[in-house]
């Protein structure tokens, strides 16, 4: 049965005098539940192309502050985000809140990213990836060290192979990388992209590797902190393309976990931040 939601589009504007932006998620309402969904891009990809000044970690921070407001609020859907909306004005923006008909917050969710946000990621399997990705980016939110997190950057091996991350966290070198995976839909392109991550995290920890992420360079070390997020699969004939997977994750000395308790994610990198401060 179709309900009325509100939702804004999050905008990333690195100079606000220039106007220039790109959406990088939104939020949707219900005006019934006064439930809520956040959802960034899984691939920043077209906004680190602005992101000239390294200003691009204040979208996720913000985010993660939306998150738990919208959690504690009680008042009614379209008062609250259209404040949210008349107070955001600097690098993150809100669009106007518009409501719309769905079957569901999800169902809206699909509907606004479809038709206002490019996600250069998505693949059959990212429809679910990004429930992923917002687990990591909670976990770390949770363990207080967004500012040590880079949300993105490529992995340049000595071979000079290139390889896209989802997580990275430093302190002067990478600590610890975090990729999420979703297996609710297996295809070729998921299990290709899962053995050439494999490979390049590998290469990089035995012979030599840099992140590159804000415009920053980082070492990789060969006591790397790996971690790989996952969606379980849920159909008997994605269980190969698990299988497949878990096998590369053990090869690598990936320490693979349900998105349910990627928590330890953030509490980990916490441990490796503070080890490598003293």
């Amino acid at each position: 049965m179709s309900q009325v939601c509100f939702y804004s589009v999050i905008r990333y504007v690195p100079d606000p005098f220039r106007g220039e932006f790109v959406n990088v998620g939104a939020i949707v309402g219900s005006a019934k539940s006064r439930e809520w969904r956040v959802r960034c891009v899984t691939n920043p990809a077209r906004a680190r192309r602005l992101d000239e000044r390294g200003s691009l970690r204040a979208v996720w921070g913000f985010v993660e502050q939306m998150r738990g407001d919208a959690v504690e609020t009680t008042t009614p859907s379209g008062v609250w985000l259209n404040d949210l909306y008349l107070r955001s004005r600097g690098i993150v923006q809100l669009s106007e809140p518009l409501p719309m008909a769905a079957d569901s917050l999800d169902a809206a969710m699909d509907k606004v990213f479809s038709e206002m946000i490019v996600d250069p990621a998505r693949r059959p399997s990212a429809s679910t990836k990004f429930r992923a990705v917002d687990a990591v980016r909670s976990a770390y939110a949770s363990a207080g060290v967004l500012g040590s997190v880079f949300h993105g950057g490529v992995l340049e091996t000595a071979g000079r192979h290139h390889e896209r991350l989802d997580f990275a966290v430093a302190n002067g070198r990478v600590l610890q990388i975090t990729q999420a995976w979703s297996f609710r839909v297996a295809d070729a392109y998921l299990m290709r992209s899962v053995r050439a991550w494999g490979w390049a995290v590998e290469r990089a920890k035995n012979d030599g590797g840099e992140l590159h992420a804000n415009g920053e360079s980082f070492a990789v070390s060969h006591d790397l902190d790996v971690e790989a997020v996952y969606i379980p699969p849920l159909k008997r004939q994605h269980q190969a393309a698990f299988l497949d997977a878990t096998a590369v994750f053990t090869a690598i000395g990936a320490r693979a976990v349900p998105a349910s308790q990627a928590a330890g994610v953030g509490q980990r990198a916490t441990r490796l931040l503070e080890a490598a401060a003293h």
